[in-house]
C-alpha cells in the first residue's frame, strides 16, 4: 500500500527524488524536468538507449546501471517507479520494506506540474506525440511560455519537456497503466481542461482484452474533464464519434465531417498547405512542413486547439509553418548516393501505413523501404497479424526483422507467414525476414539504388539500425 504522506511537502525544491526505470523515454525526461525545477535528481535502469541516454548524460543526472538496494543510500525523499517495473525489483522491494514515499510517474507529474496550471491533454492511440508537440510549439510561438511534457523529442526544444511560467502546460496523455501500484490510464491523472482526442483503435494488448476495455478507457478520461472545459475530437474517427456522445463538456469535432476541417489541401515539396475552416468561415491559409493525411489531422487539432485557447490565426500560422518535426516521427536522419534513410517509431498496422503514405506523398518518384522490427507487446502477438501485411505492403521492399522477445501471453506473431501474405500480393523479391541485425544491414546496401528511401520502425533501438544503415551506405560509396 503506497504511503500515505503529504507529497507536495516531500517535493519542496531541493528534495531528492530517485527514479527507478529512468530510462524510459517519458522517466527521463519527467527527471530532467524536475532537476531544471530545483530537485535533486538520481535513478537506475538496467541499461539506456537512445535518445535517453544522451539526454540524460547532457543534463549530468547520474544513473545507476542495473538494479540494487544500496543504490538508494542514502535514502531519498521520494522514489518514482516506472511502469517498466515490478514487484521483485530489488530496489522496489527496498523502497516498500523501508516505507520511502513513492510514486508513479503520472502520480509525480499531477503533483508536481499541474497546481495552479491549466491542462492541455493530448491522448488516441496515434498522433499524441505529434500533436502535443505541435500544441506546445504553438503556445510557445504565441508566447504563452507553457510547460510541457511530451513522450518524444520535438525538435523545434531538442527536448520533451519544459517548466514554463505561463498558466498552461501540454501533456501526452498515454492510455497505458501507470504502474503496478497504480493501474489507472495515464491520462486519468492530469486534471484535463482542453482535451485533444485524436483516435481510438485496439492496442496494449498485454493490459487491454479487446477494443471495448480500450474505449471504456477513454470513456473514463471524458469524464473526468469539467463542465467549462472543451473535447477537441476527431471526428473522422469512427469510435471517436461513437464515445463522445457521453460527453458532458463543450464538443468541438475537426475533420473532414467536423465543424472544424482542412480544405483545398495541396502536397509540395515543403510540406502540407490546407484552408482551415469552421463551419462556413474560413479562417485562413495554413502551411505545416510535415506531409501525409495523419499529420494533417494532428494540425488541424493542434491548430483548434491554440485558437480556443486564445491565440490569434496569424500566430498559429506562423507557428505550424515554423514547426520542425519530432525526433523519430517520419525523421530524415541523413541521405548518401542518393539513398535516404528515415526512423519512425511506427508500432501498430494504423501507424505504419499511415507513415509510409505520407512518406510516398513525400518522395513520390522513390522505390520505399520498410524495415520493421515487431517490438511492441501488441506487435509481438498474432493479434493484428493480417492487417501488418496489409500495412507493410504499401513498401516496394519490405525487411521484418526479429520479434525484439517473446509475448508475455498470447500466440507470437509469425514474421514468416507476413512475408508470405506480402509476397502473395507484390512477388517474391518484395519482402523478406531477417532475424540478424547485421544482415538487415547488409541486405539493404545490397539491394538500394540512388532514388531509394529506407524507413526503419520500430517503437524501440532496433539495434541502432537506422544510423549503422547509413553509416554503411557512406562507407560503401
Amino acid at each position: 500500500m503506497n504511503c500515505d504522506v503529504e507529497y507536495q511537502t516531500m517535493l519542496k525544491k531541493g528534495a531528492h527524488c530517485y527514479f527507478i526505470g529512468i530510462g524510459g523515454i517519458a522517466m527521463a525526461q519527467t527527471a530532467l524536468l524536475l532537476q531544471e525545477m530545483g530537485y535533486a535528481v538520481r535513478g537506475s535502469d538496467a541499461s539506456l538507449h537512445p535518445p535517453s541516454d544522451h539526454l540524460l548524460q547532457e543534463g549530468n543526472i547520474a544513473v545507476e546501471k542495473g538494479y540494487d538496494a544500496a543504490h538508494l543510500l542514502p535514502s531519498p525523499d521520494l522514489v518514482v517507479i516506472g511502469n517498466a517495473v515490478s514487484r521483485g525489483n530489488p530496489e522496489v522491494e527496498a523502497v516498500l520494506d523501508k516505507g520511502i514515499p513513492y510514486l508513479s510517474l503520472p502520480g509525480l507529474i499531477e503533483e508536481v506540474l499541474l497546481d495552479k496550471r491549466h491542462s492541455a491533454v493530448v491522448a488516441g492511440t496515434h498522433g499524441k506525440t505529434t500533436t502535443a508537440s505541435l500544441l506546445a510549439w504553438l503556445l510557445f510561438h504565441g508566447g504563452l511560455d507553457p510547460s510541457f511534457l511530451i513522450g518524444g523529442v520535438p525538435l523545434n526544444f531538442d527536448r520533451g519537456y519544459r517548466s514554463g511560467k505561463g498558466e498552461w502546460v501540454v501533456l501526452e496523455g498515454d492510455e497505458y497503466d501507470s504502474a503496478f501500484f497504480d493501474k489507472q490510464p495515464k491520462f486519468l491523472h492530469y486534471r484535463p481542461e482542453v482535451v485533444i482526442l485524436t483516435s481510438i483503435e485496439y492496442d496494449h494488448a498485454d493490459i487491454y482484452k479487446n477494443l471495448e476495455e480500450v474505449k471504456h478507457a477513454f470513456g473514463q478520461l471524458l469524464a473526468i474533464i469539467p463542465k467549462e472545459g472543451i473535447l477537441i475530437a476527431c471526428i473522422d474517427d469512427a469510435v471517436v464519434g461513437e464515445i463522445i456522445s457521453g460527453a458532458q463538456c463543450r464538443v468541438e469535432a475537426f475533420g473532414e465531417k467536423g465543424k472544424w476541417s482542412p480544405r483545398r489541401v495541396r502536397v509540395t515539396s515543403r510540406g502540407t498547405i490546407f484552408s482551415l475552416h469552421r463551419g462556413g468561415e474560413v479562417l485562413g491559409e495554413l502551411e505545416i512542413p510535415l506531409w501525409g493525411d495523419h499529420n494533417l489531422s494532428n494540425a488541424v487539432g493542434a491548430a483548434v486547439a491554440a485558437f480556443l485557447i486564445g491565440l490569434p490565426m496569424a500566430r498559429i500560422s506562423e507557428g505550424l509553418r515554423t514547426f520542425q518535426g519530432v525526433r523519430r516521427r517520419m525523421e530524415v536522419i541523413g541521405e548518401t548516393r542518393g539513398i535516404t534513410v528515415m526512423d519512425d517509431f511506427a508500432h501498430h498496422p494504423t501507424a505504419i501505413r499511415e507513415t509510409l503514405r505520407g512518406v510516398r506523398a513525400r518522395f513520390p518518384q522513390a522505390r520505399l523501404w520498410a524495415v520493421f522490427e515487431p517490438r511492441s507487446q501488441t506487435m509481438r502477438r498474432q493479434v493484428f497479424q493480417e492487417e501488418l501485411a496489409a500495412a507493410l505492403g504499401k513498401a516496394d521492399q519490405v525487411v521484418i526483422g526479429k520479434i525484439f522477445s517473446p509475448p508475455s501471453q498470447g500466440e507470437a506473431l509469425d514474421p514468416n507467414r507476413v512475408v508470405e501474405e506480402i509476397r502473395r500480393a507484390k512477388g517474391a523479391a518484395a519482402a523478406t525476414y531477417v532475424e540478424d541485425s547485421k544482415e538487415i544491414v547488409a541486405h539493404c546496401i545490397e539491394g538500394a539504388a540512388p532514388g531509394d528511401v529506407i524507413v526503419v520502425m520500430s517503437s524501440g533501438h532496433f539495434d541502432g539500425l537506422p544510423q549503422r544503415i547509413l553509416t554503411a551506405l557512406r562507407d560503401r560509396s
